[in-house]
């Protein structure tokens, strides 16, 4: 952590003022005292104030105090590429099982926090557990946490609940005391009152009087003899400028002096421009080779880019190694789930040899079961469409179409029978297709079980391993989670992990997101903010559709007749339409006669004639030979009937 913060910002090298004073003794006390005073610490200000300074300053002053303090120093957008990374790898514990271990965790730039709302969800569940254990929260951004757009209420609370302190711009006396510390360091020497002349106009930031500093500097440098206090303030002001030369002394104007003076200024600025590129990704490298190699990782890639004598792209050369790193970790942490000592390949610590570790863990992860799929039975082509389910299935085919996009996570809400788990299967189905593997699709008690069981048999590194390489997760009925607090973080958490990859996420639920009781709050969210959709009651069209399909798999054709009667009869649930057609077809087989409306309508609407008695010749063992040549049993013929009320008892004589 250390190597990426600048050598040069601690507190001796801040300059202290009105504007600053309260900030900076806050942020001493913390370097001091971590986790005793002012947690979390929160500096907020304008751009070039000096914040990250103290950040820096906070992380030098608690290590001349102690050593061994664990630091982390992150901004929003190294933060959510950290988390995406891990949970892309499966590590979404270890990413915070590691801020959780740390003394002090700085957080730079927290007004951008709200522009990368997949980290909320983190820094909720981190920032309460570090207080809580007595570890060092500081936070530095532009404006103060309620103003920050976008952000979590409850998020906005927490990073507001220490001290907050403002930074404002130097006064005076603060600004001289800065030029006068730069131009020493930069070896730069003006005459008396010069500096002082500066330090009287109202300059916005530090950053800014810098700039001013640079240009006088290269000013100085070009001029024939020394800048004094009344050329500076004319050349801020932009009055004429009057120059001495030693043999005589010229009145020039600005416009004049800025033509003079216009190429020696862009030689200053390319000299100065390349110099600080070439220190910006020196910098960049040595920062990014130090923090791989620390961790075990070939870093030769880079080293190679630190040997160029020009400037180079060095953002993408970081970017693309780090991803290679990322891609190691992943694969190494599956294998190490099924075989440790295979983990410690040092194939997984070089960056320049991803596919050979590809290969080494497809052959390891070969032998792991897979999570349950979806049945094979449900598929798109089985789901009959109507107007009861179009919405519901329009939303399923767009998740098809384009996974892990608008569609997620989708929510499909729905009394129980009326064909959520078909097409929650379909959707898996589909997913397969496309080669979106693996997909877990199962029901949220048969997840809950799996869970326990791994629980129950110290395997959760096993279970980890299962469904943390999914790439779709799909769980049926998600209110049987309710109240299964250890269960729903859980799943709350392999959903983080989809997202962030990104992956897919299907529910479905009989009630409403909001209806739903005992679900915690952040899990709620997730469902509430999803895109959810609703299956309604089966229409006439979906009844007649089922009808039709169960008649053609029974006889091989459907009456049509029979087929209109039974998608009139109106039904809550698709499984109550089967339901119906089943006693018809039972009915129909008992008496030994082809299904048709007329018997349905003896069924449903009135009672059956009653049956003929058979002749004493017939009454011998209670196997009935039905007119179309089965054999029936009077046992099956009766207990077979679903409803206790139409079974027909035939008392013999």
């Amino acid at each position: 952590m250390t190597a990426e913060l600048n050598p040069r910002f601690d507190f001796n090298s801040f300059k202290v003022g009105v504007g600053n004073e309260l900030a900076v003794t806050a942020s001493r006390a913390v370097a001091e005292r971590p986790g005793s005073v002012y947690n979390p610490l929160y500096i907020h200000g304008g751009e070039g104030l000096g914040k990250t300074h103290l950040l820096t300053a906070i992380a030098r002053g608690s290590q001349e105090v102690a050593e061994s303090t664990r630091i982390e120093y992150l901004t929003p957008d190294r933060l959510a590429e950290a988390f995406q990374a891990t949970a892309a790898a499966g590590q979404g514990d270890a990413f915070h099982n590691r801020l959780a271990d740390v003394d002090i965790l700085l957080i730079d730039d927290v007004h951008l926090i709200g522009q990368r709302t997949e980290i909320h969800a983190e820094l909720l569940r981190l920032l309460p557990e570090l207080q809580q254990s007595g570890k060092q929260i500081v936070l530095a951004g532009q404006v103060l946490p309620a103003q920050i757009d976008g952000l979590d209420e409850r998020l906005a609370a927490v990073l507001a609940s220490g001290l907050v302190v403002d930074i404002n711009p130097p006064d005076c006396p603060t600004r001289l005391a800065i030029l006068e510390d730069r131009s020493t360091e930069r070896g730069a020497e003006f005459a008396a009152g010069v500096l002082a002349t500066v330090a009287e106009f109202e300059i916005g930031n530090v950053r800014e009087l810098i700039t001013l500093l640079n240009r006088l500097v290269a000013l100085e440098a070009v001029g024939e003899t020394a800048l004094t206090p009344e050329a500076a303030r004319t050349l801020l002001q932009g009055e004429a400028l009057t120059i001495g030369t030693r043999e005589s002394v010229t009145t020039i104007s600005v416009e004049e002096s800025a033509v003079a003076n216009e190429f020696e200024d862009f030689l200053s600025d390319v000299s100065s421009a390349v110099q600080e590129q070439i220190e910006v990704w020196e910098k960049e490298l040595s920062s990014a080779i130090d923090r791989w190699r620390g961790e075990g990782f070939q870093t030769g890639r880079l080293e190679i880019l630190l040997e160029q004598s020009s400037p180079v792209p060095v953002e993408a050369a970081i970017e693309e190694f780090e991803m290679d790193v990322a891609t190691l970790r992943k694969l190494r942490t599956s294998v190490a789930m099924e075989d440790p000592t295979k983990a410690e390949d040092s194939v997984f610590l070089d960056p320049d040899r991803v596919a050979e570790a590809q290969v080494l863990a497809d052959s390891v992860m070969s032998e792991v079961e897979p999570p349950p799929g979806p049945s094979a039975a449900w598929t798109f082509n089985s789901y009959i469409e109507c107007g009861a389910n179009n919405d519901a299935h329009e939303f399923a085919r767009q998740v098809v179409a384009d996974p892990a996009s608008s569609m997620n996570p989708l929510v499909i809400v729905g009394s129980p029978g009326i064909g959520k788990t078909h097409l929650l299967h379909a959707i898996g189905n589909a997913l397969l297709e496309l080669q979106v593997v693996p997909v877990a699709c199962l029901s949220a008690q048969d997840f809950h079980d799996v869970l326990t069981q791994a629980i129950q048999g110290n395997r959760l590194d096993e279970w980890l391993v299962r469904f943390g390489a999914v790439r779709a997760l799909l769980i049926d009925d998600v209110q049987l989670l309710a109240n299964r607090d250890a269960t729903q973080q859980q799943l709350l958490h392999q959903v983080e992990k989809l997202l962030a990859v990104p992956g897919q996420v299907v529910f479905t639920l009989n009630v409403p997101p909001s209806d739903v009781k005992g679900l915690l709050d952040e899990f709620r969210k997730v469902l509430q903010d999803a895109c959810v959709t609703k299956l309604s009651p089966p229409d006439r069209v979906l009844r007649r559709g089922l009808a039709v399909r169960m008649l053609e798999d029974h006889a091989g054709e459907a009456d049509p007749e029979l087929a209109d009667y039974l998608g009139d009869r109106p039904a809550e649930s698709a499984r109550a339409v089967m339901g119906l057609v089943q006693r018809v077809l039972d009915s129909a087989d008992t008496q030994g006669v082809p299904p048709t409306a007329a018997i349905a309508r003896q069924l449903i609407e009135g009672a059956l004639p009653k049956m003929r008695r058979p002749s004493a010749k017939m009454r011998t063992s209670g196997v009935l030979i039905a007119p179309a040549g089965g054999v029936k049993s009077r046992e099956k013929m009766i207990w077979n009937w679903p409803d206790p009320a139409e079974r027909l008892i035939e008392e013999f004589s």
